[in-house]
């Protein structure tokens, strides 16, 4: 009896152990601050905490565990540690690694300029303050076990839960400098230079000088983590983002092996899947452009702070590099003037001259998903589509290059751009070659990779006119992508430039050069005013045009030309007959001028 009676006890003093062990919340010594729009949260964790997801709670009572479930949920499905800054480990960041570091770095995030780094492997959350969670608000950290969502762990006030509130406001957010604060350019550092965009190749890495921690609309969940460099580069701000999305989980179904070996993903400067934490939702998310978001709102922040002129902005990049100018900047002539694609991909398909699908459609899930674009994967990153469906807007000019054996970036989907451009009559020089991914470069003409420079596309600016050309008679001929079709190497436009454009209400014109061999002349190009700033025609509208030669001293050409449904038009076979080109002249048929005038004769 007594045996029986002591076992007894030992039952109830285990059972109220297993009891204030399951009241035990995995986060404990939860505090927290606002600065600059956002609320940072922090906490503690016990080591090695594993098998369990962590959920960020706000309300605007204190959070217990009557009300955990009506409370707004701000984060979910977080791996511990959290407080970790895992761009400065080798294994969560980077290249492959053929073989493991002797030693791993591990440290936390500096949160505040000039302050500590935080204690690695415990928590930090960083809610960006909205209309809905503006003022006094109180926060809680639960966690739940990994495949059970619903199953929350106990709130606790003054452990995992706040028992004062911390007062937010919106307001904008601003990048936390993480080297030396006297290193930290000064506000208005880059004022009125040009803002030159460097976009990396995959497994790259940008600049890590700033950092931010993203709010809901820039990823999967909010408090995502990014890094940047920023800074004046001789004359113009040198922008280098970084393409990496922290997921919080393993990706053993990336195409790539550097998807495999680390819970962040590159989302090919385009998106990915807005359920991509869960591979078992995937079917029924929306691939919403997160790359495409952050890098936007980057060049948006460093325009306002260093002071730069939001009227020259300029993208460049190789590879999956040349992807994200045409995923991102391509797409957005409201604020990019020009970019310079390296072998990157146009339009993203599968078939028998190659497949560029397999580059994101296991971070997307499914090229036929819809998107935040209102169409699906495949339609929004067509950049043949997207030229045919913007004919009336000036798109920024290309300088591109690609190479015919390249089988990461498969060919055959190119000259259909080419030709989009030309048909709606759009900026652009192109290159090929027979080269392979990495010898494309190598192979191209110097003056080529001399226009695919920044300094190069400084030239250009959104409320600049420029002469677009096409049908240039000294134009190869890329076939039609077929590897039996077309010149093996060759280029559009090369040879072509101008200077002098005069934009204004009742006229237009620009002198337009030769710059090569005097072999290829005398030629032949239609020439289209772009980006016009004071010229601007009505659908219709008659123009008077002449064409005045330097060689012959005379005019070489006039038409009468009238507008199309967009107000452009286009002066057809533009005669250039010696290296000093020509200078053409629009007029607006009802002005009283004289056409066909050379530079300081009233042209």
């Amino acid at each position: 009896m007594r045996r029986l009676s002591s076992l007894l006890v030992v039952l109830a003093i285990m059972t109220l152990a297993g009891c204030a062990m399951a009241q035990t919340p995995e986060a404990t010594n939860l505090r927290g601050f606002y600065r600059a729009g956002q609320v940072f949260l922090q906490w503690d964790e016990p080591e090695a905490l594993e098998g369990v997801r962590l959920r960020v709670l706000t309300s605007d009572a204190p959070i217990t565990d009557a009300n955990a479930a009506d409370a707004l949920i701000l984060g979910d499905y977080m791996l511990p540690g959290s407080s970790t800054d895992w761009w400065l480990n080798p294994e969560t960041y980077g290249k492959p690694l053929d073989v493991r570091p002797e030693e791993v770095v591990v440290d936390g995030w500096i949160i505040e300029e000039g302050g500590e780094r935080l204690e690695p492997g415990n928590g930090l959350f960083v809610h960006t303050v909205t209309a809905e969670t503006a003022g006094p608000r109180y926060y809680a950290v639960v966690s739940w076990p990994e495949g059970a969502v619903g199953e929350i762990g106990p709130v606790v006030p003054g452990a995992n839960a706040l028992t004062e509130p911390i007062a937010g406001e919106v307001a904008p957010i601003e990048p936390i400098w993480q080297n030396e604060p006297a290193a930290k350019p000064g506000l208005g550092a880059g004022a009125e230079m040009p803002l030159d965009l460097s976009l990396h190749a995959k497994t790259g890495r940008g600049g890590m000088d700033w950092l931010v921690f993203g709010p809901a609309e820039l990823g999967w969940r909010e408090s995502l983590p990014f890094k940047f460099g920023a800074s004046v580069a001789g004359e113009a701000v040198r922008v280098a983002p970084t393409d990496r999305h922290w997921i919080d989980r393993m990706f053993p179904e990336g195409n790539d092996l550097c998807q495999r070996l680390t819970p962040a993903i590159h989302s090919f400067w385009a998106g990915y899947n807005d359920h991509i934490y869960d591979p078992a939702l995937m079917d029924q998310g929306v691939c919403v452009m997160f790359g495409e978001r952050q890098v936007l709102w980057i060049v948006d922040w460093v325009q306002d702070y260093f002071g730069t002129d939001p009227m020259r902005t300029y993208a460049s990049g190789g590879s999956m590099g040349g992807c994200a100018s045409f995923n991102i900047a391509f797409r957005h002539p409201e604020v990019f003037a020009a970019i310079a694609p390296l072998v990157g991909i146009t339009t993203y398909a599968a078939g028998e001259g190659g497949n560029s699908e397999v580059r994101i459609n296991d971070i997307m899930r499914s090229l036929d998903l819809p998107t935040d674009h209102d169409m699906t994967v495949r339609e929004w990153l067509d950049a043949s589509r997207f030229v045919r469906d913007h004919e009336g807007d000036a798109l920024p000019f290309v300088i591109m290059a690609n190479g015919r054996n390249d089988t990461s970036i498969p060919w055959w989907m190119t000259p259909p751009f080419y030709a989009a451009m030309q048909e709606s009559r759009q900026g652009l020089i192109a290159a090929w070659n027979e080269g392979q991914h990495s010898t494309t470069q190598g192979l191209l003409p110097d003056d080529i990779r001399e226009r695919m420079a920044f300094d190069w596309m400084h030239r250009f600016a959104l409320d600049q006119s420029y002469p677009v050309f096409t049908n240039s008679s000294a134009n190869e001929d890329p076939g039609d992508g077929t590897a039996a079709s077309g010149d093996p190497e060759g280029c559009i436009n090369r040879g072509l430039d101008w200077q002098d454009v005069v934009d204004e209400r009742d006229r237009w014109a620009a002198t337009v050069t030769w710059y090569l061999s005097d072999t290829e002349l005398p030629l032949r190009v239609d020439v289209t005013p772009r980006r016009v700033q004071n010229f601007i025609l009505k659908p219709g509208e008659k123009v008077d045009a002449d064409v005045y030669c330097f060689v012959c001293k005379g005019s070489v050409g006039s038409q009468v030309l009238t507008a199309n449904q967009h107000g452009l038009v286009t002066f057809s076979g533009m005669k250039i007959l010696g290296p000093a080109g020509a200078r053409i002249t629009l007029k607006r048929a009802n002005a009283n001028a004289q056409p066909g005038l050379p530079p300081g004769g009233g042209g």
